[in-house]
């Protein structure tokens, strides 16, 4: 991303004019020669220099992440997985790299004998694997040894071995043969997973880098994959596929598992890959500026680096994506370092100037301001919600939507919980939103206080009721700081329902003042405030009057609705007074609607309640009248982050930071 201390080129302005990309809340942008303004250019004023030296503590945590790994014999996950990440940090600072060799020797030359014995062995997926030298998610990292260190490599040539080179390719082509298909590297394919998004990112990625290498090897250039075709023609369909991957992803939203606190540890490590391994420099270019871009939008929805909003696959505290993004920043007491790869440890990529300032500086904002960006995880009509090969929708009806002030950020994932499509084999109505997207949604709100370091936050907790993780447990609807969910039954013979689902109960994390009035919960921090109410029948506490729960609960047919409003300093003036303001702001509950009105606007929210039994009945919320629009203009809108759906130009404006990334050239 080539970043200016200038306005936009005459070319990206006319653009962004055209394309409606400046769309956001203008009290987050003072205008120039107010106080706001004056404030604002001098907390940039050293702007350059914090980035520089950002890069350089950056470089630095990379280093001393690496060596720590090194100094310990083995290296956590233990066996094969620690193995390749301890051979790849060994490597790298070229320390030890006799060992690292031998390890790789090893355990590249146990699979090859075992592999030629044709015995069975067990199928590759995380679960299983064991057999490799790499386990399963280690491949990315397995691949990175052989790409950086190998004597073809314009990096770091000749630190491996020739023997354990060799060894090294045989052992991939052995997987390789098996698991990579030209057919998957169609075009058509581009929204088509291999599993999960993160298996998919664990699995193309190294089709595609493998391939590449191996065609260049006499050893293996004619051999034959199980799909019949050679290295070579894998290499060609995948640089293909790998061209448009990342422009898709722009153009129509970046995640299925939007914001997992468990799998994004793993599907980072592949962009990083093939934006410095591929041979093409398309998909290198590409995947830099979709590093870029999906890093300016990870800082914009993070309150100190942890993630808000509507998330997917996810649960609420710290975790190991936390400590990875904090080897790209470097922030003072707080631990850099990657659990599951050494990916990022061992790259020379650098977040953009944009993503520093939102990361370092620019929160908390002039004003209120909204995100609201498309998520894919709505499925094609005629797939089914079983096995790998989903082919999955551009127009996807999701948005992570998040209402963020200089105090608070609460936000959700906005969806239409009676999105339906015929079964292809019997016909009868399915869910249209894929599993990975609708597993475990979290939504909530993130006390924003940078004089602490606890994180308080007010969100849902699930209770799961039988094995595998909640699916589909509730709905939200959410219009700036007004967010009301509302439990789906279990799913029967003729309900589309939820799946293991028990009581959905509001968690109040950290050191959080509580007050109760009227069926209101109150809690502050002493700047941001919410009011929570469960609207069907009250609520009751757990011991330690951390957790609120329904306080009339049948599991089989609750469909409970909670309604949570945000407030601060800023906009009510103290915790008292927006408790008044709360509790004067006309509230109807019927047994089907929710209607409340609410701000200085008197803006009304109306709710329909969902009814499995009949989701033809459903009706989306209403704002002042008009439905919420699952389906927005633009796939990027905020204050930082502007583009439309299907568009190649994303606006980027962060303090003096302005520019375009364009993923058409």
């Amino acid at each position: 991303m080539k970043t200016k201390n200038v306005s936009f080129s005459r070319f990206s302005l006319l653009a962004g004019l055209a394309l409606g990309l400046a769309s956001f809340d203008h009290e987050a942008r003072p205008e120039a020669g107010s106080p706001g303004d004056s404030q604002r250019k001098a907390k940039y004023r050293d702007w350059e220099k914090l980035v520089a030296d950002t890069r350089a503590a950056s470089v630095q945590a990379r280093n001393q992440a690496l060596r720590r790994t090194v100094a310990r014999d083995s290296c956590w996950p233990h066996g094969a997985w620690g193995d390749t990440l301890w051979a790849l940090s060994a490597l790298y600072l070229n320390e030890r790299a006799n060992e690292a060799n031998a390890r790789l020797l090893k355990r590249a030359g146990d699979y090859i004998a075992l592999k030629r014995t044709h015995a069975p062995v067990s199928e590759f997926k995380p679960e299983g694997a064991k057999e490799t030298p790499w386990a399963y998610f280690a491949l990315t990292d397995y691949v990175r040894i052989l790409s950086l260190f190998r004597s073809g490599s314009d990096r770091f040539p000749g630190r491996l071995t020739a023997e354990t080179e060799a060894a090294m390719k045989e052992a991939l082509w052995l997987w390789a043969k098996a698991d990579s298909r030209v057919a998957d590297a169609s075009l058509d394919n581009l929204l088509v997973l291999l599993g999960t998004e993160n298996h998919d990112l664990t699995r193309r990625p190294n089709h595609y880098l493998v391939a590449s290498i191996l065609k260049d090897d006499p050893a293996f250039a004619k051999r034959r994959y199980d799909d019949g075709h050679t290295p070579a023609e894998h290499a060609a369909a995948y640089a293909a596929y790998f061209r448009e991957w990342p422009r898709q992803r722009a153009r129509t939203g970046l995640w299925f598992e939007l914001g997992s606190d468990t799998y994004q540890k793993y599907s980072w490590p592949a962009l990083f890959n093939l934006h410095e391994l591929a041979p093409d420099p398309v998909v290198r270019r590409r995947f830099g500026l979709l590093l870029d871009l999906a890093l300016i939008e990870e800082a914009q929805i993070s309150v100190q680096g942890r993630r808000g909003g509507g998330r997917s696959r996810a649960g609420y505290g710290e975790n190991a994506f936390e400590s990875s993004k904090n080897l790209l920043y470097a922030p003072k007491d707080a631990r850099a370092g990657s659990s599951h790869s050494r990916v990022i440890e061992t790259s020379l990529y650098q977040p953009p100037p944009a993503a520093v300032l939102l990361r370092k500086v620019e929160f908390p904002a002039a004003g209120p301001f909204l995100i609201r960006n498309r998520v894919l995880g709505e499925l094609e009509p005629g797939e089914t919600n079983e096995g790998e090969g989903r082919r999955h929708a551009e127009d996807s009806a999701l948005v992570n939507y998040a209402w963020r002030t200089r105090s608070y950020l609460l936000g959700s994932s906005l969806q239409n919980p009676a999105l339906t499509m015929p079964d292809p084999e019997n016909g009868q109505p399915t869910l249209k939103y894929a599993g990975i997207s609708r597993q475990k949604r979290w939504c909530g709100m993130l006390f924003d206080a940078a004089s602490t370091k606890e994180i308080c936050a007010v969100y849902p907790v699930i209770e799961k009721t039988r094995g595998g993780r909640p699916q589909r447990s509730f709905w939200s609807a959410q219009h700036e700081n007004l967010l009301l969910l509302q439990r789906i039954a279990p799913e029967s013979r003729r309900r589309i329902g939820s799946y293991s689902t028990g009581r959905i109960s509001i968690h109040f994390h950290g050191r959080l003042n509580k007050i109760e009035d009227d069926g209101w919960i109150f809690a502050d921090n002493g700047k941001a405030f919410v009011g929570v109410r469960f609207l069907d029948g009250g609520h009751v506490w757990d011991e330690r009057r951390e957790t609120a729960s329904p306080a009339a609960f049948d599991p089989a047919t609750n469909t409970s609705r909670i309604l949570l409003t945000a407030g601060d300093i800023t906009s009510h003036g103290s915790f008292e007074k927006f408790q008044t303001a709360t509790l004067a702001n006309p509230l109807r509950v019927s047994r089907d609607r929710v209607e409340y009105e609410f701000g200085s606007n008197r803006t009304r929210l109306d709710v329909t309640r969902f009814d499995g039994d009949h989701p033809e009945h459903f009706e989306l919320p209403k704002i002042d009248g008009k439905p919420i629009d699952l389906r927005p203009t633009a796939t990027w809108q905020s204050p930082y982050l502007n583009g439309r759906f299907g568009g190649d130009l994303i606006a980027v404006t962060v303090g003096p930071v302005k520019d375009t990334l364009d993923f058409s050239r």
